[in-house]
């Protein structure tokens, strides 16, 4: 079962892919504020996990979960190529994040 304190990084990581997509599509006010705001809150999400697991394994999460989830976003929703060697980067990235939660509890 995963704890509650795990709860909190994919929503750190969903946040931060969300204010690093708004620094490249942000132009106007509200697009500014929202991005502003989602840093703010993947920032606080981050630093509420660090309360309750050791600070290296919250930022390993926190970064892969953002570069993944900003990789992935940039596919979907924006048309930038797909290349396989990426997904495999991303996969490794995860793989070692999965790893970290296993033996850092």
């Amino acid at each position: 079962m995963i704890r509650a304190q795990w709860s909190i990084l994919p929503l750190a990581g969903l946040a931060e892919v969300g204010w690093a997509t708004g620094l490249k599509h942000a132009e106007t006010l509200a697009g500014w504020l929202l991005t502003i705001t989602l840093a703010v809150t993947s920032l606080w999400l981050a630093s509420r996990a660090v309360r309750y697991m050791p600070t290296s394994t919250v930022y390993t999460i926190f970064v892969g979960l953002g570069a993944a989830g900003t990789a992935i976003a940039d596919w979907v929703f924006f048309g930038v190529a797909f290349h396989w060697p990426v997904l495999a980067f991303i996969a490794l990235l995860l793989i070692g994040v999965i790893g970290l939660q296993q033996v850092g509890d």
